[in-house]
Parts: structure tokens; C-alpha cells; sequence
């Protein structure tokens, strides 16, 4: 998701969803009331048309309207959020205001959402997506026996770090030699991955190229930085260089690796939150009120909430949820939202939706 203005001062947010779960979290957010703007098309009877033809006669027109929020559905197999309300923004010469229009919003669509009020869950809801959707940094090598590309990657560019081809003797003319030219090679790629890494902090290494060149990098990196190891991916690549860059990219590595991550970051906290309970540390507690009660005491250090929370009914328990996540915030607590979509937030829900790791253990 691609956040281009926010000024909920104004209670306003412009956005671009780039994908079905950036649909889904715009859905989330939204309840009757609001305000959505967004290009769409509908069909506009001019003057002089026949007053009997059929209602789907017309010419469709593309156009910007703001409706006043009354329905919405998620389609998650056709990709599209449909949003139903009245007009109250528009070309006038084209339509009545106050007339139904239903906007179709699709992965891409830039669309302006406006509440009288953003609650902080909902705020909480875009800051996620668009953290996990923009990969942080995520730092690609495409290395092979005579050259090297390093490339810092996010969401909406590629930016080439270095980019370089030493001489290095054929393996099978003198051994020696070529081994000493390849660790020549490596160490200057791991002085500009490690410069790279202190500048940037890429979320993750994903190493890449032809034959056995880049898994002997990945093993001279094992030895020579451990930390940065253990955050590098390797895959293969048909070739190296922007060549292999691109196949890299092809493959939407980046997105799927981040994804993996975030997904297997939210199991290690459940599966954290069930080692707790078994053990029966007194460090972990589930349930609003329970929760609640330790949020009070200063005791939480991360809050879990399933984000089918969210779209409860009962607004007094959203206004708890709400309440939870600013007070959270204040003591300097770590809020994470966990999908439905996921088993992790599947097994939060059957918990009651909300739990806590704590910093210190609270018996009964």
C-alpha cells in the first residue's frame, strides 16, 4: 500500500491498495458514514436520448465522485472492494447529487478515504499494511565468477548500491590463483554489503545466481559475518549482474520473502503466548478484561489482537479495542495485528481475539 497524503487533522487519508490485502485492510477501516473519493464510470443519458430506452442505455463516462458511505463488500476471488452511497461531490453537469452510485475500488485505484473522526485501531490498521507492504529495505546480490550487482529494493524502487566485474583467472588455468582472486572478489562484496547494511538496514539479504559461486559466498559470509548470514536468503538464478537482478524481481522474491517473514514473526509470538500458558509463568494473559487489567498495571509489553476485532458490531467493545491500543502506545507497548487469513490469527480469535506478552509475571 502506498500512503500519499495523510492528514487525519482534517480527517483525511489518499492511498493507493496494491493488492487484494490492501483492499482488505481498506475494508476493515471503513464504516457507514465515511467518506470514500475515487475515479469511477457511470452511465450518463444525454440530453435527446429516448426516455424509453433500456436503464443500461448510455454512454459510461469516467469520472471522480465522493459518496457518502452507506454499504460495502469485499470480494476477495474478483478483487475488488464495492463501496455504496450517496453522492455528495461531483460533476454536477453530469449527475445529481444525493443519487446512488456504487464505486468498484481495484488493486492501483488511488482512492481518498474522509472520517469525522480516524480511531486509533484504524490508524494502526494502515500504518501495518503499509509497513509490511513497503519490504522495509531488502538488499539483492546477483553474484557470479566475474561480477557482482548489489541492489537496495523497495516497494516503489530499485536503487543499483555497486555494481562490478574483477578479473578473475579461470579456474582450471591456475587454481591457486583463482583462489586468491575470488577471495579478493568476496571480500570486496562483503565490505559493501556490510557498508549497505550500517547505512540502510535491510529487512533481508536475498543472494542469488548460476552454479556454486553463490553458495561459496554464502559460506565465506557464514565465517566472516555471522549476524548478516542469518538474514541472507539464497535462490537461484539462471545469470548474475542486472540480468539476474530483474529475474529476481520477475519472481516477486522480495514481496514473498517479506510476506513469509511477517507470517512466521506473528507464529513465533502465538507460539510464544502457548508456551507461556503450559508453563504457567504468570508472564501472559488473554482476554479483553484480563488484558485490560494488565495493560493498568504497566505490565504489557506486546498486545495481540485479531484483526476480526475489528469489524465486531458491538461498538462499545470497539471502543475498549481502541482504547487498549492508545493506552498500549503510551506505556511504550508493542501492538500487532494478526490475520484471520493466518493460522496465528485464527488460533488469537478462538482466544477471545486479544492477547499480551508480558513484562513481568501477574498471578491470580
Amino acid at each position: 500500500m502506498k500512503i500519499l497524503k495523510k492528514d487525519y487533522k482534517h480527517g483525511f487519508i489518499e492511498l493507493i491498495p496494491e493488492n487484494v490485502g490492501d483492499l482488505y485492510a481498506i475494508y476493515r477501516v471503513l464504516k457507514p458514514g465515511d467518506k470514500v473519493k475515487a475515479t469511477t464510470s457511470r452511465r450518463i443519458r444525454r440530453k435527446g436520448d429516448d426516455s424509453d430506452s433500456r436503464p443500461d442505455s448510455g454512454e459510461r463516462v469516467k469520472m471522480i465522485l465522493e459518496i457518502d458511505v452507506e454499504e460495502f463488500a469485499f470480494h476477495g476471488f474478483g478483487d475488488n472492494l464495492r463501496v455504496k452511497g450517496k453522492v455528495t461531490n461531483g460533476p454536477e453537469e453530469l449527475i445529481s447529487l444525493g443519487t446512488y452510485h456504487t464505486i468498484s475500488l481495484s488493486p492501483l485505484d488511488k482512492v481518498q478515504i474522509i472520517k469525522s473522526e480516524w480511531r486509533s485501531m484504524e490508524k494502526k490498521v494502515l500504518d501495518e499494511v503499509e509497513k509490511s507492504s513497503m519490504l522495509a529495505q531488502i538488499l539483492v546480490i546477483t553474484i557470479e565468477d566475474n561480477s557482482a550487482c548489489i541492489a537496495l529494493v523497495t516497494q516503489f524502487s530499485i536503487k543499483i548500491i555497486s555494481e562490478f566485474s574483477p578479473s578473475v583467472t579461470r579456474k582450471f588455468s591456475d587454481v591457486k590463483q583463482h583462489t586468491s582472486e575470488m577471495g579478493l572478489f568476496f571480500n570486496e562484496v562483503l565490505q559493501i554489503l556490510q557498508d549497505t547494511n550500517l547505512q540502510y538496514a535491510p529487512q533481508t539479504i536475498i543472494l542469488a545466481g548460476p552454479g556454486f559461486t553463490p553458495e561459496n559466498f554464502l559460506a565465506f559470509l557464514k565465517n566472516r559475518d555471522p549476524k548478516l548470514a542469518a538474514k541472507t536468503n539464497f535462490v537461484h538464478s539462471s545469470t548474475g549482474g542486472r540480468v539476474g537482478l530483474k529475474e529476481v524481481l520477475s519472481q516477486k522474491l522480495p514481496e514473498k520473502i517479506a510476506k513469509k517473514q511477517r507470517v512466521a514473526y506473528e507464529m513465533r509470538l502465538l507460539d510464544e503466548v502457548f508456551k507461556r500458558i503450559g508453563k504457567e509463568t504468570g508472564d501472559v494473559t488473554y482476554g479483553l478484561e484480563k488484558v485490560k487489567s494488565a495493560l493498568m498495571m504497566g505490565a504489557v509489553e506486546t498486545l495481540l489482537i485479531s484483526d476480526d476485532q475489528l469489524g465486531i458490531e458491538d461498538l462499545e467493545k470497539r471502543n475498549e479495542i481502541d482504547s487498549l491500543v492508545d493506552t498500549n502506545s503510551e506505556m511504550r507497548g508493542k501492538t500487532v495485528l494478526m490475520s484471520v487469513y493466518h493460522d496465528s490469527g485464527e488460533q488469537l480469535s478462538k482466544l477471545g481475539g486479544v492477547a499480551a506478552l508480558l513484562r513481568f509475571a501477574i498471578h491470580d
